[in-house]
């Protein structure tokens, strides 16, 4: 007898209800090398899909073959059971030198046979590939639909029945925690990782969060409704997570984080000044146990060749966050302002919100009117897809000022309280902080310091802390606080 191997696959459950599971395969490939004088000297079975070359049992039979010269027949149920692409097929039969024989649509061993099992891979491999096509399709018709193709992200799950993604209850708090916090702009990546490790939110292995893997979530616009597909920006049919608000301004502070200094060390003040002149990073050295700043010269000739102690310049970042230092007493009276200026823009705010989800709710018709003329063929795709992303552009801008409204669940008089207490402390830790918590007191606080022969030359303070400033008499500087 003749000795071969046995080769069984399945790669859908649809597969296994329509007979082809692996026990019936088995039992008919096993019947047919009974039949025809066949001695099996192994079997391999695999559940995985022949549109891939390189199987894990598909190797491991070649490699037994080319280990046994006297085993040169290869059984399986059917062709598409065996291979799906010309690789394998010469793998198997060229270079290893082995026959197929199929229990279903066996060919015979001579030209015509080869002519015939050619037809039936060009068939097979055209299948495959145009399932794939129909797969991309299908993809791309959920995406414009407002659905999600893909396995559901961290803080979301996928319901089977809906064929939609739904909040995790209990990952879509940590996942709107991470959001909130990073925006703050007080803590880095790896900071952040710890905190939700503490909190429970790990790698499936329980590993905590890599920092790029954590950058991916943050930078992932599905967390405010909308959908990235192929470069493109749709609006999605899911419950946002976060505001578009809060998220544009992670993005802001993911930005801001990646044009910073790389630095083995890190120093107090590198990566927040720039230089008066050329606009060049200021960069940080030590030298005989002192910091020292200067600027990089990264663009060329730059006058400003100064050394400056950071004892002198964190001297001046105190006196300015000094100017947004506030007393108890002074806090509970920007609140109660507040609270008044709240009750008198509540009439005002809520018409405005009224307009906006009236504008929103226009849009979302609208865009549904696009999408029925695109499935009808009355719009071409490339019209449509520039006509789409012009209206979603559109809802985004609306959205985000109605987040914003909206985003007053703190109300405007709770916020006050919680900006103030934050500048009132930003002085005392950034003087009893470490050189990271400096930074990150600087960079949540200040922005655009220039720095001119040794001296701060110009600065801004981040919004809403800008308000707060007051002039050496202890008076606001802003004239908001005069209306």
């Amino acid at each position: 007898m003749d000795r071969c191997v046995i080769y069984a696959r399945v790669s859908t459950k649809e597969q296994q209800d329509e007979g082809y599971s692996i026990p019936a395969q088995l039992k008919a490939i096993r019947a047919f090398c009974a039949s025809q004088g066949l001695s099996p000297a192994a079997e391999f079975v695999e559940a995985e899909s022949a549109g891939k070359a390189g199987r894990k049992r598909f190797t491991e039979m070649v490699d037994f073959l080319k280990g046994e010269p006297g085993v040169r027949i290869v059984v399986a149920h059917k062709l598409d059971r065996l291979y799906r692409n010309f690789t394998d097929q010469v793998l198997l039969e060229e270079i290893v030198g082995a026959r197929a024989r199929y229990v279903t649509g066996d060919v015979p061993d001579s030209p015509q046979g080869e002519l015939l099992r050619d037809v039936q891979l060009s068939v097979a491999k055209f299948y495959l590939g145009n399932l794939a096509e129909e797969v991309r399709k299908g993809m791309d018709e959920k995406v414009l639909q407002g659905g999600w193709p893909h396995r559901a992200p961290v803080g979301y799950l996928n319901d089977k029945p809906t064929r939609t993604i739904v909040l995790d209850p209990l990952a879509a708090p940590l996942v709107r925690h991470a959001f909130e916090r990073y925006a703050s702009g007080v803590v880095s990546l790896p900071q952040l990782a710890d905190e939700l490790a503490a909190r429970g939110l790990t790698q499936g292995s329980g590993r905590k969060l890599g920092a790029p893997t954590l950058q991916h979530m943050l930078s992932n616009p599905i967390y405010c409704g909308r959908i990235r597909h192929k470069g493109t920006i749709y609006p999605g049919a899911h419950e946002p997570l976060v505001t578009p608000a809060l998220f544009e301004t992670v993005q802001d502070t993911l930005t801001g984080k990646r044009n910073g200094t790389k630095s083995r060390r890190v120093f107090a003040l590198r990566g927040v000044m720039y230089c008066g002149e050329c606009g060049c990073m200021i960069t940080a050295g030590v030298h005989k146990g002192h910091v020292y700043y200067r600027c990089t010269h990264g663009k060329g000739a730059c006058s400003n060749r100064a050394y400056t102690r950071e004892e002198v310049l964190t001297a001046q970042i105190d006196e300015l966050l000094s100017r947004i230092e506030l007393s108890p007493e002074l806090i509970d009276a920007l609140v109660a302002d507040a609270k008044l200026l709240e009750a008198e823009q509540t009439p005002s705010r809520d018409s405005e919100r009224t307009s906006l989800q009236a504008a929103i709710t226009a849009s979302v018709a609208r865009q549904g009117k696009l999408l029925n003329a695109y499935l009808d063929d009355a719009v071409p795709a490339d019209a449509y897809r520039v006509k789409a992303e012009s209206v979603a552009q559109g809802q985004r801008a609306l959205e985000l000022r109605l987040s914003e409204l909206t985003a007053a669940p703190c109300s405007t008089s709770s916020l006050v309280a919680d900006r103030a207490r934050l500048a009132g402390g930003a002085r005392l830790r950034f003087a009893g902080g470490t050189d990271e918590e400096k930074r990150e007191v600087v960079s949540a606080v200040l922005c655009n310091l220039t720095v001119t022969d040794g001296r701060i030359a110009s600065y801004q303070y981040k919004r809403p802390f800008g308000v707060l400033e007051q002039d050496s008499k202890g008076a606001f500087s802003h004239t908001w606080w005069a209306l």
